[in-house]
C-alpha cells in the first residue's frame, strides 16, 4: 500500500483538459496516472495548454490564499450570526483564530500550490524542445511565456514560505510515480533568495498588455513582475534585519559568482520595484485610453505625488444627507470596474480594473466562481468573518474618531448597517439587517455596495448590497504597491523618507474621505497637515501608519496576516534568545523571534483579542508560531525528510 503524500502527488503531474477565456485549444487527455511524453510536446498548443492550466490551478488556491494571509489576524472575528451548515468550518476557523492550529486541518494542505509550481516546472522543460519542433513557434513568444512560467512558480512559491516558512522547493518536473521523490525542507531565505534571482532574470521580458483587457490583468505581466521583486525584496529585507540586523550585508551564490545584497540596499530595491510597476501599469492605462476612449470616463487624481500615482477619484463634491454616494474608486476596484466595460453589463465582463496588476479571474459564463466572496467575507448569515470594529478603530487613530467616521473605506468595508437588495435600494425584502442584533461589521468590499448615511446619527450608514460570486480575486494592485514602496521608506528612515512615507499614505487616505456633515471633499495637497489623515513622529511610527493604512486598504484581501509576520519577523532580537529545533547553519546564531512575536501581539492582536492575547503570545513561543503547521500526512509520508513546525509538533491524530 503506498503512503499518502500530498507533496508528492501533487507533483505528479496529470495533464488535464482545460479551457480559459483566452485558449481556444483542449488537452488531449492521457490517462491521468501517466503522461506520454513522447506523443505529447510538439507544438506550441501543447506548451499553451499547460500554461493556461497553470492559470486555472491557481484559482483553485485561492481559497487558502485568503485563509493564509487572513485569517489570524486582527482584523476579523468570527460572525456572531451563522447558521449555515459549514459548522466544522466554522469550529475550524475559531481554532485557528484562537492560536490552536493543528496540523490535521485541511486549510495546511499545499498540494494546490505545488500543482501550479509543477505545470510551471512542465512548460519551462519543454519550451526549448518545442522550439525546435515547432517553426511557427518564435524565440519571442518562448521568451515571454518563460518569463509567465517562472513569475507564477515565484508567485506560488511566495505564498508557501510566508504561510510555512521552511518548504519543499525543487525546480525539477516530476511526471510518474517512478521519478517521485520526498524534497527536504529548503530554508525560508534560500527559497526567497531563488525566487528573486528568478525573477531578476525574466526582467523586462514578459508583455507589458495583451490584446483583451482581461488578459492583460488576469495574466502575467511586466507590472506583474515588478511588484511581485517589490514585495519580495520587502520581505527579505524585514527577515534578514530581523535576523542580523538592519545593517546586515550578505552574497548570494549564483551560477556566475557571486551577488551581494543588503538589509538597506533590499529595502531600496523594493521601492525602486514599487515605482517600476506603477510606471507600466500608468503605460498600460494610457495604450488601453488610446483603443478604448471610454476608459478615460474614469477620472483620476494624482495627489500631487506625480502621474504614475494617479488614482481612481471619489467624486464626492456637494454630498449631502441621505444621499447615495459616488465610490468610484471602491466600486471600480472590486465591483463594477466600470472603465473596462465594453457594453456588458453582466458579472462576467468589465471587472478589471485600471489599478489592478493581476487578478485571478472568475466567471459566470465558464461557471467559475470565486468560493470565498460568500464564504469568508461578506453580510449573510453563512458568512464565517465580521470584522472586529475594536482593531479598524484602532487602524483609524483611535475608535470613534473623525478619521473613521469619514472614511468611505469604513462603510464598504467596514459597515455597521448592511441591507440586502438584489432589486436596488429601499427593497422590502432585503430589508434586514445582517445580525439579529441590529449591527456588526461585514467586509462587503466585492458585493456592489451603495451607501447611504444619515447626518443626524452618524453611526446610522447603511449599505445596500447585491450580491456576487464572481467577483475576480486581486493579487496585486495599486495602492498595495504604493504601500510596499511607503513601507521600505518607512524601514530606510530619515526625514527625506519619512517625508515621502507620509505623502504616499496621506494620498491613499485622502481619497476616500468625506466629511458626509459639512459635505467637504479632500484637498489635494499631501503634505498638509489635517486631521483628515493619521500623523506619525517617529521611524517607528511611521512603520505603523503604513501597517495601519494598509489595515483598512487592503482588508479582505488576504495580506493583513503576512503583514503581521513581516511586522514581527522585522522586529524579532538579532541575539541568540533560545535553542532552535529547525535553524539552518545561516540562521544558527540568529534569536528564535520571540520579541518580534510578542511585539505584534500587543501592538496588534490585542485590539482585537483583549482578553486572549497574552495566552496568543504564549502560545506563539517564537517565530515558527507566526507560520501554519505542515499538515500531518506530509510529515508522516517524507521518511523525515519534512519535520514537523516545531511551535505546532502535535496532532490529534498522533499516537
Amino acid at each position: 500500500m503506498k503512503k499518502y503524500n500530498n507533496f508528492k502527488y501533487a507533483c505528479l503531474l496529470a495533464l488535464v483538459a482545460v479551457s480559459f477565456s483566452s485558449c481556444d485549444d483542449w488537452l488531449t487527455v492521457y490517462p491521468q496516472d501517466r503522461v506520454v511524453e513522447e506523443n505529447f510536446w510538439e507544438d506550441k498548443n501543447d506548451l499553451e495548454g499547460v500554461r493556461y492550466a497553470a492559470y486555472k490551478q491557481m484559482a483553485a488556491s485561492v481559497t487558502k490564499m485568503a485563509i493564509w494571509g487572513d485569517l489570524r489576524s486582527d482584523s476579523y472575528i468570527l460572525n456572531p450570526v451563522n447558521t449555515n451548515n459549514a459548522q466544522a468550518n466554522r469550529d475550524r476557523y475559531q481554532e485557528i483564530m484562537q492560536g490552536m492550529p493543528d496540523s490535521s486541518m485541511t486549510e495546511f494542505e499545499w498540494d494546490d500550490f505545488y500543482k501550479t509550481i509543477n505545470y510551471c516546472n512542465k512548460v519551462l522543460q519543454h519550451g526549448e524542445e518545442v522550439l525546435e519542433k515547432d517553426k511557427q513557434f518564435t524565440s519571442a513568444e518562448w521568451m515571454r511565456m518563460r518569463a509567465e512560467m517562472i513569475a507564477i512558480r515565484a508567485l506560488n512559491y511566495l505564498y508557501l514560505i510566508r504561510a510555512f516558512k521552511d518548504i519543499p522547493y525543487t525546480t525539477k518536473v516530476i511526471n510518474n510515480d517512478s521519478e517521485i521523490e520526498s524534497f527536504p525542507l529548503t530554508m525560508q531565505l534560500d527559497v526567497l533568495d531563488s525566487i528573486i534571482l528568478d525573477c531578476e532574470s525574466i526582467v523586462g521580458q514578459a508583455r507589458t498588455s495583451y490584446t483583451q483587457v482581461r488578459d492583460t490583468k488576469g495574466m502575467i505581466t511586466n507590472t506583474a513582475i515588478y511588484a511581485m521583486l517589490s514585495d519580495m525584496y520587502l520581505w527579505r529585507a524585514s527577515l534578514r534585519q530581523g535576523r542580523f540586523g538592519k545593517n546586515a550585508s550578505d552574497t548570494v551564490e549564483v551560477d556566475t559568482g557571486f551577488i551581494a545584497h543588503s538589509v538597506v540596499g533590499d529595502y531600496t530595491l523594493c521601492s525602486e520595484y514599487a515605482d517600476k510597476s506603477l510606471e507600466e501599469l500608468e503605460k498600460q492605462y494610457k495604450e488601453l485610453l488610446n483603443r478604448t476612449p471610454r476608459v478615460g470616463d474614469v477620472r483620476r487624481e494624482d495627489w500631487g505625488l506625480g502621474d504614475i500615482y494617479k488614482m481612481i477619484y471619489n467624486d464626492f463634491e456637494g454630498v449631502s444627507n441621505g444621499m447615495p454616494l459616488n465610490m468610484e474608486a471602491q466600486n471600480n476596484i472590486f465591483a463594477r470596474a466600470e472603465g473596462y466595460r465594453s457594453g456588458s453589463t453582466g458579472d462576467d465582463e468589465g471587472q478589471n480594473s485600471i489599478e489592478s496588476i493581476f487578478e485571478i479571474q472568475f466567471s459566470r459564463t465558464d461557471s467559475r466562481a470565486n468560493p470565498i466572496v460568500n464564504s469568508l467575507y461578506g453580510y449573510s448569515n453563512g458568512t464565517h468573518l465580521a470584522v472586529s470594529e475594536d482593531a479598524l478603530g484602532e487602524a483609524f487613530g483611535g475608535k470613534g474618531s473623525d478619521r473613521m467616521k469619514f472614511d468611505s473605506r469604513a462603510w464598504t468595508s467596514v459597515t455597521d448597517k448592511i441591507r440586502n437588495g438584489e432589486e436596488g435600494r429601499g427593497n422590502a425584502a432585503g430589508g434586514n439587517n445582517a445580525s439579529a442584533g441590529g449591527g456588526g461589521y461585514y467586509c462587503v468590499k466585492y458585493m456592489r455596495p451603495d451607501v447611504e448615511i444619515t447626518v443626524s446619527n452618524p453611526k446610522e450608514i447603511t449599505t445596500y448590497v447585491s450580491s456576487t460570486s464572481y467577483n475576480n480575486w486581486i493579487i496585486y494592485r495599486m495602492t498595495d504597491v504604493m504601500l510596499m514602496k511607503a513601507e521600505a521608506l518607512a524601514c530606510i528612515g530619515g526625514a527625506d523618507n519619512n517625508k515621502r512615507c507620509q505623502q504616499i499614505v496621506n494620498a491613499i487616505h485622502r481619497r476616500s474621505f468625506c466629511d458626509y456633515e459639512q459635505g467637504t471633499v479632500p484637498v489635494t495637497d499631501v503634505n498638509q497637515s489635517s486631521t483628515i489623515g493619521n500623523a506619525a513622529s517617529t521611524g517607528t511610527d511611521y512603520v505603523r501608519l503604513v501597517m495601519n493604512e494598509r489595515q483598512i486598504e487592503l482588508i479582505g484581501e488576504g495580506k493583513r496576516w503576512f503583514d503581521l509576520v513581516r511586522y514581527a519577523e522585522r522586529n524579532a532580537n538579532s541575539q541568540k534568545e533560545a535553542a532552535d529545533e529547525r535553524e539552518s547553519t545561516d540562521e544558527q546564531f540568529v534569536g528564535d523571534g520571540q520579541t518580534g512575536v510578542k511585539l505584534m501581539v500587543e501592538t496588534f492582536l490585542q485590539n482585537t483579542y483583549k482578553q486572549l492575547y497574552p495566552v496568543l503570545r504564549n502560545r506563539f513561543k517564537n517565530r515558527y508560531g507566526l507560520y501554519c503547521p505542515i499538515y500531518y500526512m506530509e510529515v508522516k509520508a517524507s521518511d523525515g525528510k519534512i519535520t514537523q513546525n516545531p511551535v505546532w509538533n502535535k496532532s490529534k491524530y498522533d499516537n
